[in-house]
């Protein structure tokens, strides 16, 4: 349960960095900012230890499905805000986000309580295969249609809002034409819901380090696309606000001059990383039912998170407001 308590005190910690920043105060800025990306961080490391355990018991998935929902507190804390933005709530996302974790708590609190012993038996990730089909092919039609061009665009962030902009008009006429923009959509909603019933076969059973990457990935991109779709097409189209990089990253400001903006810099950060992540894991999957040996499965997906690492770390800079 150590990573839902460190995921109640999420607002505290983002609002700790901002002041803390705000003020020049680097060092304790710093530390807040660790704080941050602990709520994932701890995360991870439960869902690591728990995809250890030889015999997975009804306890353990429901400790693991708390830990999910921790790794994804960036994504989730901005939707939620996104949403109580939309309704008119204001200055209540606090006491939103810490009500929400204590009802996660006492639900899984009661749960472990109520029932424990050997799990049920999940579907066979083999009787999936047709699921995982879809959902690779999926994949890489996004991939190759609309990710790669998405992230290209991004990485121009770093020479300016006008050089993004200027990249962006050219590949909007292509994934945002009346045929292929409802496509994608159609595409990215089923990757959340085939994701989801994918991760639930992998929830109860034992897991190495680069498959807890896998479905920690996929659960926290199942809330980042659902977040980034809310926000582009409710928040910002509906109202006829233009979507562009001036737009995402709260210019001319920035995102580290606002207190409700600066939420954004996690779930920015670990979208775009986890992404790219996602794609690797998914290819070490891939090589490895085309009969590549496992090992070199896994050393391929290695380098493609670090080269992923470092993709993603110019991509912020450029959303933090690094330019060259």
């Amino acid at each position: 349960m150590v990573p839902a308590l460190m995921a109640v005190g999420y607002p505290w910690y983002l609002a700790m960095f901002f002041q803390f920043r705000l003020s020049d105060r680097i060092a304790e800025a710093l530390l807040s900012l660790g704080l941050v990306f602990a709520v994932p961080g701890t995360a991870f490391v439960s869902l690591y230890a728990l995809g250890r355990t030889p015999a997975m018991r009804s306890e353990g998935v429901v400790l693991r499905r708390v830990a999910y929902l921790s790794f994804v507190s960036p994504s989730l804390f901005v939707i939620v805000g996104v949403f109580l933005y939309l309704m008119k709530i204001d200055g209540k996302d606090v006491q939103v986000w810490v009500g929400l974790w204590l009802a996660i708590l006492c639900a899984a609190s009661l749960v472990l309580l109520g029932h424990r012993g050997p799990v049920p038996v999940a579907p066979s990730f083999v009787h999936m295969r047709p699921v995982r089909v879809m959902h690779g092919v999926a994949a890489l039609v996004i991939v190759l249609v609309f990710l790669i061009a998405h992230l290209v665009n991004h990485t121009f962030g770093v020479l300016g809002a006008d050089a993004h902009r200027e990249m962006m008009l050219e590949l909007r006429s292509v994934y945002r034409s009346p045929l292929i923009e409802p496509v994608l959509l159609t595409l990215l909603c089923f990757q959340i819901i085939s994701g989801l019933v994918l991760a639930e076969t992998k929830i109860r059973s034992g897991q190495g380090i680069l498959d807890v990457l896998q479905t920690a990935s996929g659960a926290y991109l199942a809330i980042f696309i659902a977040s980034h779709i809310n926000a582009v097409f409710v928040l910002a189209r509906y109202f006829g606000t233009e979507t562009d990089y001036a737009w995402a990253t709260a210019l001319p400001k920035g995102l580290l001059a606002d207190p409700w903006n600066v939420r954004l810099i996690p779930h920015y950060v670990l979208g775009v990383w986890l992404v790219l992540a996602h794609i690797a894991c998914g290819l070490r999957v891939v090589l490895v039912a085309h009969h590549v040996e496992r090992r070199r499965a896994s050393a391929v997906c290695w380098a493609l998170i670090v080269a992923s690492t470092l993709w993603a770390a110019v991509i912020v800079a450029g959303i933090v407001g690094v330019r060259v």
